[in-house]
């Protein structure tokens, strides 16, 4: 993962506003906007008290913006029946000012991310997940964006991004490399999904979650959203939860009869791979994962895949 190209400023933000914004958006343009987070692909700034202004801050990011703005809005929708709050696009920006892609005006989702509310507070939000993610992973239309990163089968994404094993034990240590390497093949030796594709967040790290007073209020940062094998987004069982709220969450998801027997194998393996990534990556274009990244290696333990 690259470092980005570009660190927008409130300035830049401010610019683009006054200079794009509809007669009927044009008093946002008076707030100013408040930075809030820089990760890996994008700049959040909030403004006001219900919007948020996204800008790419690599190329790369680009697709993941327009997607963003053009399926947030369909595939999130089953959330509003859970009273669940997803970033949905107001206004798509276009260049200017000086800035060369293309940013997003959202709704701001309201709440604190689930990254900064301790494990053992975190047993509400497994339902509440487990909910959220079988609403949400319904059957997508086949013009749905597909994503080489998420929702594709183990072997195409070892494939695209193969696993440097050495860098992970270098980082981690090598029992715990070989420990997640043994996860992440008995992923790939786990049947893969044979039901049609069903849409996906793409990305729910705890991040990327918000609750309030530790129930789940918004899933944000759609920008990987996509159609493929739900496995990928399971690994937030995981990424997010202790061992017996996974148990809780797993008997919400399976109820649903959404998914295969051998979902959450693959789900596993998909939570060791976000650790290689999340170790490779640069550590000041991202929030603090180094806690996320702790939390998984012990989840993923000797009996923590399996649970």
């Amino acid at each position: 993962m690259s470092a980005p190209e570009l660190r927008p400023t409130t300035t830049l933000v401010r610019r683009l506003l006054q200079e794009q914004l509809p007669a009927a958006l044009r008093a946002l343009a008076e707030l100013p906007p408040v930075p809030t987070s820089q990760g890996w692909d994008n700049a959040m700034f909030r403004l006001g008290s219900a919007h948020a202004v996204r800008l790419p801050v690599r190329q790369a990011a680009v697709p993941c913006l327009v997607h963003e703005q053009r399926w947030t809005a369909t595939a999130s929708a089953p959330l509003g029946a859970l009273g669940i709050e997803a970033p949905v696009p107001v206004f798509a920006g276009r260049p200017g000012a000086g800035y060369p892609w293309p940013w997003l005006l959202t709704r701001w989702v309201e709440g604190e991310a689930v990254a900064l509310l301790p494990v053992a507070r975190r047993a509400r939000l497994a339902t509440d997940l487990a909910r959220a993610l079988s609403a949400l992973h319904a059957p997508a239309p086949p013009e749905a964006p597909h994503n080489p990163y998420r929702g594709v089968p183990l072997t195409q994404r070892l494939r695209t991004v193969p696993v440097s094993w050495p860098a992970t034990a270098a980082a981690l240590g090598r029992g715990t490399a070989e420990r997640l390497r043994g996860v992440v093949e008995d992923g790939v030796r786990a049947a893969p999904w044979s039901r049609p594709p069903v849409w996906l967040h793409g990305d729910p790290h705890p991040w990327n979650l918000v609750h309030r007073a530790g129930r789940l209020a918004g899933l944000i940062d759609f920008g990987d959203v996509c159609a493929g094998d739900p496995a990928s987004d399971l690994a937030a069982a995981w990424l997010v939860l202790d061992a017996p709220q996974r148990a809780a969450f797993r008997a919400v998801a399976e109820g649903t009869g959404h998914y295969d027997a051998d979902v959450w194998r693959r789900a596993a393996a998909w939570a060791a791979l976000y650790v290689t990534a999340l170790t490779a990556g640069p550590a000041e274009a991202a929030p603090d994962f180094g806690p996320v990244v702790a939390h998984v290696v012990r989840e993923l333990g000797p009996a923590g895949a399996a649970r």
